[in-house]
C-alpha cells in the first residue's frame, strides 16, 4: 500500500524558523529512501513537502511521529492511504 503525506508549517512558523531543522529533516529523508520505504518526496516550492510512502498509514505515521520539524511542533502532517482505483471494466 501507498501512503501520501501532506507536510506543512503550523501557523506562525517562518521559513527562519525552519532552518535550524533542515539538516535533520533531511537526513531522516534519506535514511527512508535508502531503506525503501520512501517511495518520492516533493517539495511545492515554499516551505512543505508531499511525501509517498511504500507502506502502509499506520507504519507511517510512527515514522512521520519522529521527523525533527514534527518534533519541534513546526509543521504538522497529513497521512492518507492512498485508494486504489476500480479496474477500468467497473468504470462508468
Amino acid at each position: 500500500m501507498k501512503t501520501l503525506v501532506i507536510c506543512r508549517p503550523r501557523p506562525g512558523v517562518t521559513v527562519t524558523d525552519i532552518a535550524g531543522h533542515r539538516a535533520g529533516e533531511m537526513a531522516a529523508l534519506r535514511q527512508l529512501k535508502a531503506e525503501g520505504t520512501l517511495a518520492e518526496a516533493y517539495s511545492p516550492g515554499g516551505p512543505g513537502a508531499v511525501l509517498i510512502f511504500d507502506a502502509g498509514k499506520e507504519a507511517v505515521e510512527g515514522v512521520v511521529s519522529v521527523f525533527p520539524l514534527v518534533l519541534a511542533k513546526l509543521i504538522d502532517t497529513e497521512p492518507s492511504g492512498t485508494p486504489t482505483a476500480p479496474p477500468a471494466s467497473r468504470r462508468r
